[in-house]
């Protein structure tokens, strides 16, 4: 070997060395921060899921809930215009008192609010279906009876298998809110 090499050989090797170490410690520390990004990014992403099902499960209760007093009130308008038919012949001829419309108008308006914001597209629109279907009773003036029971037997069917569909939905967020999150 020539005597520059013994001379060069430890300098390089000392800097190859230095290098080498300030490689590792540069692909380490990419890695750590790599690391840590996914596990802020896996922590904010279970943050906006965990927002995103609760939005979801307390519109959904409340919707159901509106459901229900909208039904009621639509069977208790149901009753009455019967109850005139068999007088006159007609369904719906006349107006409902002042608290049962009230009651009527507002479950209305909470069904209207609350079911747009119902985030799965089916479902939102099983609800306007039902939610229409709900009303066509009290729009039927001086119909025919057992068209107008027919109608109203059809929206009570939608309004049982909405509120069935409902229920799914919110426990298949209570089932899946129970599963961890995967990371990466």
């Amino acid at each position: 070997m020539p005597a520059w090499f013994n001379s060069v050989w430890p300098v390089a090797t000392f800097i190859l060395g230095g290098a080498s170490a300030y490689l590792r410690d540069f692909i380490t520390e990419k890695r750590q921060i790599a690391r840590e990004a996914n596990a802020r990014q896996a922590d904010r992403d279970k943050v906006i899921t965990e927002r995103r099902e609760t939005f979801e499960l307390e519109h959904l209760e409340r919707l159901n809930e509106a459901l229900q007093k909208l039904g009621r009130a639509v069977g208790k308008a149901h009753v009455i215009d019967m109850r005139t038919s068999q007088d006159t012949g007609h369904y719906a001829g006349t107006l409902l008192p002042e608290g049962d419309s009230e009651a009527f108008s507002q479950a209305n308006r909470d069904v209207h609010m609350l079911r747009n914001l119902v985030l799965d597209d089916a479902l939102r629109a099983k609800v306007e279906q039902a939610h229409k279907a709900l009303n066509v009773p009290s729009s039927m003036h001086r119909a025919d009876p057992r068209e107008a029971e027919r109608r109203f037997a059809e929206a009570i069917v939608m309004l049982d298998n909405v509120q069935t569909d409902i229920a799914a939905r919110i426990r298949e967020i209570y089932l899946t809110a129970s599963l961890p999150v995967p990371l990466g």
